[in-house]
């Protein structure tokens, strides 16, 4: 089948350009091309239902192969839900799984669960499963966790070797991993205003590719680099902005956190306008969270 991306990385996300096979089960067919439909329908909630659902089917089926291709999909699916804990679950069940039967286990698996680890704050788990990845859009994406890991530790040796490893890809995944590490680097080298160039760029190309949690984190980046500018009012709206946007896609713990710090620069740069605009977004978060 003709190569496609399933997933892009949120912090990080990750993915593929594969379209799983067609498996041999109708029923088990069904239940993934509607998962595949809901999720390049920007509906990650319905996918990753039938990707569960298919991936019970699977296990039914003591099918190998489409466990390991339907455990990326959901797992890709529950980060780009926010649900990290269960994504490395997912991920973490299905690979060894496939070890202990000797099936080749996916990269994008693999990823998934090194993209899960990251995000829960374990940089060294992540970066022992990332450093088996080495080829293909995995390998690449491979590259961009280990250059936020780097970024993460202050190391701008390691992360130049990460921004070097990454692809000369024009496609908006590949450039915007670049523009962010670009940007995290320029935060660690002291120069707030390349970094804030950096991260803006990293969000036109996330908007660009759809991927709305990167996009909602790129904006959450440059309002860092413009604090650090002193450009409170700037940062104040960049926070606003990344807040409502991680609000609509869902991502409710990092709005409420985003939209908090847009409050705090607002009244600080003495914005009426921005603090009332984020303290009525915070408000609506909360309201439909009861």
């Amino acid at each position: 089948m003709k190569r496609i991306v399933l997933v892009a990385l949120l912090v990080a996300a990750c993915g593929s350009r594969d379209l799983p096979p067609e498996p041999p089960d109708p029923t088990l067919a069904r239940l993934t091309r509607a998962g595949l439909a809901a999720w390049s329908q920007d509906r990650p909630a319905q996918a990753a239902e039938l990707f569960r659902d298919a991936l019970q089917r699977a296990y039914a089926r003591d099918d190998a192969v489409a466990i390991g291709n339907l455990a990326a999909s959901l797992a890709a699916a529950e980060l780009r839900l926010g649900e990290a804990a269960r994504a490395r679950d997912t991920a973490s069940d299905a690979r060894a799984e496939l070890v202990r039967r000797g099936v080749p286990v996916p990269a994008e698996l693999v990823l998934a669960e090194a993209a899960a680890l990251y995000r829960l704050g374990n940089g060294a788990a992540a970066s022992a499963l990332t450093a088996t990845i080495t080829t293909g859009d995995a390998g690449a994406r491979a590259r961009f966790i280990e250059g936020l890991i780097a970024a993460d530790r202050g190391d701008r040796a390691a992360l130049a070797l990460a921004r070097a490893a990454l692809p000369d890809d024009a496609h908006p995944d590949f450039a915007a991993d670049a523009a962010e590490l670009a940007g995290r680097d320029a935060l660690l080298a002291g120069d707030p205003a390349a970094a804030l160039a950096a991260f803006l760029r990293a969000a036109d190309l996330r908007q660009a590719a759809r991927d709305y949690p990167g996009l909602a984190r790129a904006l959450a980046l440059a309002s860092e680099a413009a604090e650090r500018q002193g450009r409170l009012a700037d940062a104040a709206d960049l926070a606003f902005r990344s807040g409502r946007s991680a609000a609509a896609d869902g991502a409710r713990a990092e709005a409420e956190r985003r939209l908090e710090r847009a409050i705090r620069l607002a009244r600080a740069a003495g914005d009426p306008a921005i603090t009332a605009a984020a303290e009525a977004e915070r408000r609506r978060l909360r309201e439909t969270a009861r």
